[in-house]
């Protein structure tokens, strides 16, 4: 059996569900599993309400359930789809009521942006039924089980299996063409959650991992994974098979394609996943396998990708404390982690240590704790170019080739680590796009070829 997961673009107006339509049913020999995320804008459109005037409310949502509307009459007859969507819709106005202050609650909020994935599949299994293609719409927030957090919500991946299985696996055995939603889950009391925004892809890989599946297939609306943004780079290339982990890296500092966690439950299990074109399917995308690793050719860049990630902070902790002690990085860690703070990027000396975290963290609050270890400077918009490749670290010559390109551009934290497929480094973030664009034209430009 395979996973494919729709992007928003995939299923956001009628043509596009008549695309998905016909690249279902071409695969329904391989027994598919289909994730959906909500129609392009509506999670953004349903978030809207939050802040909105209690009496704006009311227009907005009738005009999401009238685009809701008109594709189930476009591409359904009226039926459960349809009275489903309603019903839905005045839920929310129920509960939106008591909602006036525009004031955010979390566990609300959750339940009401859950509601894009909850209609998007309702719509797709219909326009399948209609089709003739055996379509069954599945709730996903009983099998998808997570902890409390809302919004940042992480699945439970150990019960994930037997829970999939039991859900999937007699629809599949009767021929039938499950669809479910991305992002959404549930705690172990009901209460929805979900997964972060980009979510659909980790759901999508998540039951692919646990379905065992031949393969994850991500639909959007792009060629594939490229060596670079195309908004930024116009003359940026798809690159046809890749790593989980050059994926991963990518996804991590930037890349918009896919959901930074996808690649780890198919790395696990070795899992191939696909990204491919909607508006294209007959491209052939790219292929993301475990392992892969392109042979060493003459004249071929050793770089294979460059990615960027604007909207980061460094943060400064500098403490002479740290000379020569043992335990420190632990308790600085430790703040990061009671503030549940990722970190991306990390360079630490003697007496002090720099790294970047996401700029809308809490990081007022995180600093108060951290200058209890030492003074902290914050450097605010900045972007993390990421520089991703085949064997970096032991290339001879690349350091100097790549700062050469980006001479002209303050460099303000390197990190590399013992990492051979990526070298990440800071710059301002309005200088980002072009460090990008200069090191896309070294290791792209004529007379090298992506290895």
């Amino acid at each position: 059996m395979i996973v494919c997961k729709f992007g928003g673009t995939s299923v956001g107006d009628a043509a596009a569900i008549q695309r998905l339509v016909e690249i279902v049913n071409a695969r329904q020999g391989e027994r598919p599993v289909l994730v959906l995320s909500a129609l392009s804008r509506v999670t953004n459109g349903l978030l809207a309400l939050v802040p909105a005037h209690p009496t704006e409310r009311k227009a907005q949502l009738t005009m999401l359930m009238a685009r809701h509307e008109d594709l189930a009459s476009t591409l359904t007859a009226p039926g459960e789809a349809l009275e489903a969507l309603r019903a839905d819709a005045a839920a929310i106005a129920e509960r939106l009521a008591g909602w006036a202050d525009g004031s955010v609650d979390a566990e609300l909020q959750d339940w009401l942006v859950a509601h894009g994935e909850l209609w998007s599949t309702r719509l797709v299994t219909a326009a399948l039924e209609r089709a003739g293609v055996p379509a069954t719409w599945v709730d996903i927030r009983p099998v998808m089980r997570t902890g409390g957090q809302c919004s940042r919500a992480v699945p439970d991946q150990a019960g994930l299996p037997g829970r999939a299985q039991a859900v999937f696996g007699p629809l599949l055995d009767e021929g039938r063409v499950p669809v479910t939603q991305g992002f959404i889950g549930s705690t172990v009391d009901g209460r929805t959650t979900t997964l972060g925004r980009g979510g659909s892809d980790y759901t999508a890989t998540l039951l692919g991992a646990a379905l065992e599946a031949e393969r994850v297939e991500i639909w959007t609306d792009v060629d594939g994974i490229m060596t670079a943004d195309p908004r930024i780079v116009p003359e940026a290339r798809v690159l046809r098979t890749t790593s989980h982990l050059e994926a991963a890296e990518l996804s991590a500092f930037g890349a918009k394609v896919l959901h930074p966690a996808t690649q780890a439950p198919l790395l696990e299990r070795g899992i191939t996943c696909v990204v491919l074109n909607s508006f294209a399917p007959d491209r052939p995308g790219t292929t993301i396998v475990s392992g892969f690793r392109p042979e060493p050719v003459m004249g071929c860049s050793p770089v294979r990708a460059v990615s960027w990630k604007p909207g980061v902070t460094v943060l400064n902790i500098r403490s002479p404390r740290m000379l020569g002690a043992s335990g420190f990085l632990y308790r600085l860690f430790g703040v990061f982690h009671e503030h549940g703070v990722a970190v991306d990027v990390l360079a630490s000396s003697e007496v002090n240590v720099s790294l970047t975290v996401d700029a809308d963290g809490p990081l007022e609050a995180l600093c108060r704790d951290l200058e209890s270890l030492g003074e902290v400077t914050l450097y605010p918009n900045r972007a993390i170019i990421a520089v991703v490749g085949v064997d970096l670290r032991g290339t001879r010559g690349l350091a100097g080739r790549l700062f050469q390109a980006v001479r002209e551009i303050n460099i303000e934290v390197i990190s590399q680590g013992a990492s051979e497929i990526n070298v990440t480094f800071v710059v301002k973030a309005e200088e980002g796009a072009e460090a990008v664009r200069r090191l896309h034209r070294e290791f792209f430009g004529p007379g090298e070829v992506a290895a």
